[in-house]
């Protein structure tokens, strides 16, 4: 029988590049279908994100806010196929990468599960350094697997039952329109994640002093310049706050 593929993603006002990624899953891959089905958990857009889904053949449902790992893990029980690739509403796929992904899910080998790395663009800029690249994250695997986003606030992964593989090309991550749009989202991560800090033996100030040293030195973050600069003192912030609010 063919490997069939489901992908599942939440949605909350994503106008701003959801059509792109959706046209990229539903786009065949060398003449050949890439996804079996896609289902979308939306949890209350008020922009055109509804209109552009009912575009095309998705299966769509509507689930008030329950935070991002149950919203996730919802969208994965609504899934039918033998595979289930989990995706962010501002990721897309390119041909390359769909290629890639199903070659590996009819020849998994003993993987249940593959990490798939990403690009991540500021507005549309790559950036190459300070730690956010290649970003790796458990994003494919085997519906069979007890694969489940565990309990987070933000920064929710996959944890399965089975070994995990990694596939070469990256997923197209356009995250953030400009720097402020990631410096907002940044203080609202800042407060979810202060909710699940647990130890405070070292001060706000000298944790986010070392993040900034780390991203900006270590990471190499100050070959993208001055957006490199600035990314990292936003990253050094966010980590400030997660401790002082925690």
């Amino acid at each position: 029988m063919p490997i069939t593929l489901s992908i599942a993603i939440i949605t909350l006002n994503e106008e701003r590049i959801i059509e792109k990624a959706i046209d990229a899953i539903s786009t065949p891959c060398y003449g050949l279908p890439f996804a079996n089905e896609i289902v979308v958990i939306d949890s209350g857009s008020t922009d055109k994100t509804l209109e552009i889904l009912k575009k095309q053949n998705i299966k769509i449902f509507h689930q008030d806010w329950l935070g991002y790992s149950d919203q996730k893990n919802l969208a994965i029980s609504k899934c039918s196929g033998d595979w289930i690739l989990s995706l962010d509403a501002d990721e897309i796929i390119t041909d390359i990468l769909k290629n890639e992904i199903l070659e590996a899910i009819n020849n998994p080998k003993d993987n249940v599960g593959f990490k798939i790395a990403r690009n991540f663009y500021i507005g549309k800029r790559l950036i190459k350094h300070g730690g956010y690249y290649p970003d790796y994250q458990l994003r494919l695997f085997k519906r069979d697997t007890n694969a489940q986003f565990q309990k987070r606030e933000v920064h929710e992964s996959i944890k399965l039952d089975g070994k995990v593989g990694y596939l070469k090309n990256p997923l197209e991550h356009f995250a953030y329109e400009d720097l402020d749009h990631y410096k907002k989202s940044l203080e609202k991560y800042a407060e979810l994640a202060a909710k699940e800090v647990k130890k405070k033996n070292l001060p706000p100030k000298l944790r986010s002093t070392w993040a900034f040293i780390y991203r900006y030195i270590f990471r190499f973050g100050f070959l993208d310049k001055s957006l490199g600069l600035e990314l990292a003192k936003a990253y050094s912030n966010y980590v400030y706050r997660k401790y002082y609010l925690a």
